[in-house]
């Protein structure tokens, strides 16, 4: 899958950014900068997790599709005031990994206090390959590669991750929400051996 999206449809994720774009432009014309709502993106996300954490799926819940709304707003902003920076593009890719790990380090600990084996299991795997698939193509494109191939990035992972977390919310199933975290694992590692290989193959080709 080549899609830069993976499983998420690539028209419900213009449809997004279309729908935040006039909310864009009027934090731009207040001077409301991309990284003040990547910081508040990145607190939101942490303070879901913590909730996650506490066992309280929909507050939790809430908490991190307003942290979501707020990861996709900043590039909005961005693009709206002509453009990002350096810096901007730093900040928001650190603040997506501390998202990620704060995430999956809580569902771990919600598996390690429920003596759930799967979910403990499950959320250490989710968060280490989360993390290696955007490692994996950072460096791809430092070596001139290309790497957005597979069905997991991090759209899909946070997307399936909170139908999981709604799931868990409505039927009061933990199951629910161990499944979709088992589903971000699965779906990260087919996603960083697609991309390792295609790295490979590409720098192996020029040579």
């Amino acid at each position: 899958m080549s899609s830069r999206h993976g499983v998420v449809p690539a028209g419900a994720a213009r449809a997004t950014r279309g729908a935040l774009a006039p909310l864009g432009r009027a934090l731009v014309a207040m001077g409301v900068t991309p990284n003040a709502i990547t910081a508040l993106g990145v607190l939101l996300t942490v303070t879901g997790a913590v909730l996650v954490a506490q066992e309280r799926p929909m507050a939790a819940l809430l908490v991190l599709i307003a942290g979501s709304l707020a990861d996709t707003l900043d590039g909005t902003v961005a693009r709206a005031s002509g453009g990002g920076t350096k810096v901007g593009a730093f900040f928001d890719s650190t603040a997506d990994r501390v998202a990620d790990a704060a995430i999956f380090t809580a569902a771990a600990w919600v598996g390690s206090v429920r003596a759930d084996v799967a979910l403990l299991w499950a959320a250490l795997l989710a968060l280490s390959s989360s993390s290696l698939v955007p490692y994996v193509r950072a460096k791809a494109e430092s070596l001139g590669a290309s790497a957005t191939i597979g069905p997991a990035p991090r759209e899909a992972r946070l997307v399936i991750t909170l139908l999981g977390l709604a799931a868990w919310a409505l039927t009061g199933q933990l199951i629910a929400f161990t499944v979709a975290v088992a589903a971000v694992a699965f779906l990260a590692v087919i996603t960083l051996v697609q991309r390792a290989v295609v790295v490979v193959r590409s720098l192996a080709g020029a040579k």
